[in-house]
């Protein structure tokens, strides 16, 4: 489906990317990006990378992101990198942040740790920061805005056909790659949790071997370019369950306000050392609580609005997930329990929601919406109608 507002879009997109590595933390795996990607393509938006990434074929050398030697960053209207560029110490390019540029730069942080910004001058001169795990307890520089995982076009290819909810088993996955290390929020939630709600759903823990990767040569691509996170089992358990625990993150303090200053982080470590908790949660976005959703499953996780979590588009608790009050946890068994149809009626509501609001078309709509209000350093406006409307 077009979307007439995108047809006054007059710019193209320039996109950094890393190639991929074989290690597990070489992967590069730029989901962020590909998500963003995806949706432009679709709305007709015109994109080159530095490098060819992301094989979308197993037969051809056919990528997602395309180089251009013709193409320079130049001869573009925006320019984004992701939190993959820094992790790996590449340097930005030479006069990435020229005064005469036209175009203006998008950064995507991704980062599960936050880092001090106010002392990296990089982070002030970027004209957009997309920063996942945004926490609206804490602030940050006047350039950052919320943004989430989301949903790609691998996972929704996945998850497209999901049985109706009564045919699923009672049953709910925790099946953490990393359970016992690190992410105090999800431990603690699942250790009062789940003794609770084993009397309400069967718990299925089984996790996926990596030894036991996917051989027919579609998945085994994707296994591959995800860093060894795309299990078609996984789909399979998801898709076929009730619910699915999605909980995550460092519990960290309300103050400092800058989560990376050095008083915070030291905070943080002795709250994770003495196992304290606390409202205001980081690290908490995932992959499982969008596949989650968009597999149709109550999804488990904290209340968001209690602990701070912000997304651009914020779901409802209670009807597009299940946010658990960890002070409170046997309130959220008692509701179930007084109205056990609520189940059917959230996994479906979060279903619809998720990819409403989070495929690929919406997110790189919210995107150019964005750029499109930071318009101020170009020449020209990206869009033949300075005051289009984006929606999405």
């Amino acid at each position: 489906m077009r979307h007439e507002t995108l047809t006054n879009f007059n710019g193209k997109i320039y996109f950094f990317c890393l190639p991929r590595g074989e290690g597990e933390t070489e992967d590069q795996f730029q989901h962020l990006l590909i998500c963003l990607a995806e949706g432009l393509r679709e709305l007709g938006v015109s994109f080159v990378s530095n490098i060819n990434y992301w094989q979308e074929s197993t037969e051809k050398q056919e990528y997602l992101f395309r180089h251009d030697p013709d193409i320079t960053t130049d001869d573009c209207s925006i320019v984004v990198f992701s939190h993959n560029w820094f992790n790996s110490n590449y340097p930005l390019p030479d006069n990435l942040f020229h005064p005469e540029r036209k175009y203006l730069t998008v950064y995507f942080d991704g980062n599960d740790n936050d880092q001090d910004y106010n002392k990296l001058p990089e982070y002030r001169q970027f004209d957009v920061i997309m920063k996942t795990h945004f926490n609206h307890h804490m602030t940050y520089l006047d350039n950052f805005h919320p943004w989430s995982f989301g949903l790609s076009n691998r996972i929704l290819h996945e998850l497209k056909e999901v049985p109706n909810f009564p045919d699923k088993k009672r049953q709910i996955l925790i099946n953490f790659r990393h359970w016992q290390t690190g992410h105090p929020v999800r431990n603690l939630s699942c250790s009062l949790l789940m003794p609770k709600i084993s009397n309400v759903l069967q718990i299925n823990d089984t996790v996926d071997n990596q030894a036991e990767y996917p051989t027919e040569p579609y998945h085994y691509l994707h296994w591959l370019q995800t860093g060894k996170r795309h299990y078609p089992n996984y789909y399979n358990r998801l898709k076929s369950s009730t619910a699915c625990a999605c909980f995550g993150g460092f519990f960290i303090p309300s103050w400092p306000k800058n989560p990376g200053g050095l008083i915070n982080r030291n905070i943080q470590r002795l709250m994770k050392k003495l196992r304290l908790r606390s409202n205001t949660i980081l690290q908490y976005d995932s992959w499982r609580f969008w596949e989650s959703l968009a597999a149709g499953c109550v999804t488990f996780h904290v209340d968001f609005e209690k602990y701070g979590i912000a997304l651009p588009v914020m779901p409802e608790n209670w009807r597009h997930y299940i946010g658990v009050d960890l002070d409170n946890v046997q309130a959220t068994i008692d509701r179930i329990l007084e109205n056990p149809e609520i189940l059917e009626y959230i996994a479906q509501e979060g279903r619809s929601w998720a990819i409403k609001h989070y495929s690929p078309v919406p997110t790189a709509l919210r995107l150019l919406e964005i750029v499109s209000q930071k318009q101020t350093r170009t020449e020209s406006s990206l869009f033949s109608n300075p005051t289009v409307n984006v929606k999405y």
